[in-house]
């Protein structure tokens, strides 16, 4: 099914599906929480599926899924979803503008932005920009 990515981008800002209130877009508003690698065409490694699965590669809809069932904590979607469809239409066309965030890669902390006990945070210039930061959605990791 081919996805529609305006209706992706509502998805993306949905909070109703999950079940802690967040969407995909409380930890990647303007771009945050991405790491440079998000830059790669998928599949490409990343590490949250590395250190959560064991997942060397990962495409697209599974990194949206595994976002789902972590720090969203939900159910994934139906992997033939026209959600799932749409959100991975929405991700693809962010990807593609996605420029790294100069900030990451400079903070000592860039290993995990949503650390609730981010020792970098009075001295990190981009914690303030961080919406992580307040909800913590990555605790689990």
């Amino acid at each position: 099914m081919k996805g529609d990515a305006t209706r992706g981008e509502a998805v993306f800002k949905d909070t109703q599906l999950s079940t802690n209130g967040l969407s995909c877009n409380s930890c990647h508003t303007g771009g945050a929480a991405y790491k440079a690698s998000f830059a790669q065409p998928y599949p490409h490694p990343v590490q949250m599926a590395m250190d959560n699965y064991g997942m060397t590669q990962i495409h697209l809809d599974e990194m949206v899924q595994l976002c789902m069932v972590r720090p969203m904590a939900a159910q994934p979607l139906g992997w033939k979803s026209r959600e799932l469809a749409d959100l991975v239409a929405y991700v693809n066309v962010v990807q593609k503008g996605y420029k790294p965030n100069p900030c990451a890669a400079k903070s000592p902390c860039a290993a995990n932005p949503c650390a609730a006990r981010n020792p970098c945070a009075a001295k990190n210039p981009c914690a303030a920009r961080n919406p992580c930061a307040a909800k913590n959605p990555c605790k689990a990791y």
